[in-house]
Formats: structure tokens, C-alpha cells, sequence
């Protein structure tokens, strides 16, 4: 704790030995030695935790700030001062509002396990979405994995979880995950499309692997050791990293509404995660260059220069684009690219 200073009316994230727990400051002790919390949850499950709660520097692995409080509701012990909203290593990278809603869907999702009304209402409403989180539990061995267990398919706004175990891969869905005009999301996805393909004939489309993303923009891998989807989300939301449970297994039936959920809650981030991946590292140059261009004529102070600069033909800012390289260096077909990989006006 004493590496960060917090302020009263703070919403933060604290990861603890065994648990995670969200929260508001009410109080911090003399020297820091504990926080005290109000309208505490369980981090993992999302249950609520009922009274105000301390917890000791001891026992607190890491502090990530979720929602900071505004200025006049700050009045925690003199000579405390706000947290530094720029020290990304305290700061989450997705906020309240979305993970509240993320957290709705997991507590809201639905589980399927048999080719009934509620099956056919999946079917017809995942038909009309266009991007989907996929994720299966049991698939670590691939097509050698001794039980596949759950499909789990996510929406911006819903989450399906699948029980393949029982019901297989019905041919809506496969149909579903093979579309062509559809754009998945997965983690890994190298076992989930060898699971479907072979062990259920459903052949995954084409996919945004977070692993490949992360692996391409910092060409940063283990051999021995693929970063998980846990450790995806630690290194680029910046959530704690044990806020999902290691322990719970899916090859039990009937399943539990523990491990209903937690099926849920491992495809409820990815299309976070992607849209991170995406729009602030891969494109990252791409959007300083649209920066540089969009302010080089509301920038220019001299009325002149900038009527002159209306002129047809003389938009010189176009000259001025840098040309960049997107952080994804790979075999393509060459369109759109030069040989450096640099892109070029087609």
C-alpha cells in the first residue's frame, strides 16, 4: 500500500492471497496500515460482500484503481494526495460502467444443453451478430482432450454457454461458427478449432487470436509456457491476476451454477481485450497519423495560411502522413504492403 496513496471515495481493486475484492475507500489506518472498504464484492463471483471491510497491507498483493473519486468528495487524512492517474501500472484499463455490465452478462448468461426452445432462441438470435467471443473448457489435450465439455459464445450483450458433453455441436451452431460474414474472437484458438473440427466436424472461421496478437506485437513467447487468457487480461486491462479460479473443473455433470459461470466469465472479456489489442497497440501508429493530419489545419493559427491551405490541390498535410508499420509482421499476399511491410496508398 505504500507505494500508492489513496483518497477517500476511490472505487478500487485489491488482489489478496486468496481472492480478489472490489470496492469504495472509506478509511485508511495510520501508516497505511489497512484500508477499509464499503459496498464491497467478490471480485471472482461478483457476490456481494455484506458490511464494511478492512483489509491489511499484509495481506494485499497489488491495488488497482478502478474509478477515482471526484475532488470534492476527497477528504481523506491530511497530506494524502489523489493517485497519479498516470502510473498505468495502478490504473485498470477498463472502467466501472463495463465491467458492471460485463459482469450482468456473466451473472445473466445462458446455458444450453439440449436442442430445446432455448437452444433454437440462441441460434436465431446469435444468426443476426456479427462478432463473437468463443471459448471451450476441457479442450487443453486438443482433439485428444478425454472430454470436451463447454462451448462458450459471447456477444456484446449476451453469453451462451454450450454443453457439447451432452448435446454435441447441432448444425445451426456449426454453421454459426464456420460463417464466413461473422468475425470470432478466441484465446488459443489453435485447440478450440482442432477440438471443433475434429472431434464435432465444426470448422472454426476465421478468428482473432488474442495470443497470436500478443505474441505479434512483442514477438515475446515461451516455448514451455502459453500465456493464458488470465495473463492476457493482467498484462493489457491491467485486472489482478488471479480473479479467475484455477480450481473449478467442468467435467462433472449435472453442472453447478459456479461452473456455469465461470465458463461464462472466460469469454465475458476477450472482446474487451480485443478492442484493446486493437485500437490501442496494433493501430496505435495508424491513429497518430489520423492525430498528426486532423490537427495540421485547426492547428494553424494564421488565417491565411490556412485559407491557402483550402486551395484545391494544395493540401500539402497529405504529404505530410507517415507512413507506418503495423506491429503484425507475417507472410501475406503482398497487397497493401511494400516489402517492408510499410503501408502504401493502394
Amino acid at each position: 500500500m505504500d507505494k500508492l496513496d489513496l483518497t477517500k471515495g476511490q472505487v478500487i481493486l485489491l488482489e489478496l492471497d486468496d481472492e480478489c475484492v472490489i470496492g469504495e475507500v472509506l478509511h485508511f489506518g495510520g501508516k497505511k496500515s489497512f484500508v477499509r472498504l464499503k459496498n464491497v464484492r467478490d471480485f471472482q463471483s461478483n457476490v456481494p460482500i455484506a458490511g464494511n471491510q478492512d483489509y491489511y497491507s499484509s495481506e494485499i498483493h497489488s491495488i488497482k484503481i478502478i474509478q477515482d473519486c471526484q475532488p470534492e468528495e476527497s477528504d481523506g487524512p491530511q497530506g494524502s494526495t489523489p493517485a497519479k492517474s498516470t502510473a498505468s501500472d495502478c490504473i485498470t484499463r477498463i472502467n466501472l460502467e463495463d465491467i458492471q455490465e460485463i459482469y450482468d452478462r456473466i451473472d445473466n448468461h445462458i446455458f444450453v444443453f439440449q436442442t430445446d426452445m432455448k437452444y433454437h432462441d440462441a441460434i436465431k438470435y446469435l444468426r443476426t451478430q456479427k462478432l463473437l467471443a468463443i471459448g471451450m473448457e476441457g479442450v487443453e489435450g486438443g482433439r485428444h482432450s478425454p472430454s470436451p465439455s463447454l462451448l462458450s459464445v459471447a456477444t456484446p450483450e449476451r453469453i451462451y454457454v454450450f454443453d457439447v458433453m451432452w448435446m454435441n455441436v447441432p448444425k445451426d451452431l456449426r454453421a454459426i461458427l464456420g460463417d464466413p460474414k461473422v468475425r470470432r474472437v478466441a484465446h488459443n484458438a489453435r485447440l478450440v478449432e482442432d477440438v471443433l473440427k475434429h472431434r464435432y466436424q465444426a470448422p472454426l472461421g476465421k478468428c482473432f487470436d488474442t495470443l497470436v496478437a500478443h505474441i505479434s506485437t512483442t514477438n515475446d513467447y515461451d516455448d514451455q509456457h502459453e500465456l493464458s487468457i488470465q495473463e492476457c487480461l493482467a498484462k493489457y486491462l491491467n485486472l489482478p491476476s488471479n480473479f479467475f479460479d484455477p480450481n473449478i473443473k467442468y467435467n462433472s455433470r449435472p453442472l453447478n451454477e459456479t461452473q456455469r459461470k465461470a465458463a461464462a466469465k472466460n469469454v465475458a472479456f476477450l472482446l474487451t481485450l480485443q478492442d484493446y489489442l486493437v485500437h490501442e497497440i496494433m493501430l496505435e501508429p495508424f491513429y497518430r497519423s489520423c492525430r498528426q493530419y486532423g490537427s495540421s489545419l485547426a492547428g494553424d493559427k494564421e488565417h491565411l495560411a490556412s485559407v491557402m491551405k483550402l486551395s484545391k490541390g494544395r493540401n500539402e498535410d497529405l504529404h505530410d502522413i507517415e507512413r507506418f508499420q503495423l506491429n503484425i509482421k507475417g507472410e501475406g499476399d503482398g497487397q497493401g504492403e511494400d516489402e517492408q511491410g510499410d503501408i502504401v496508398n493502394g
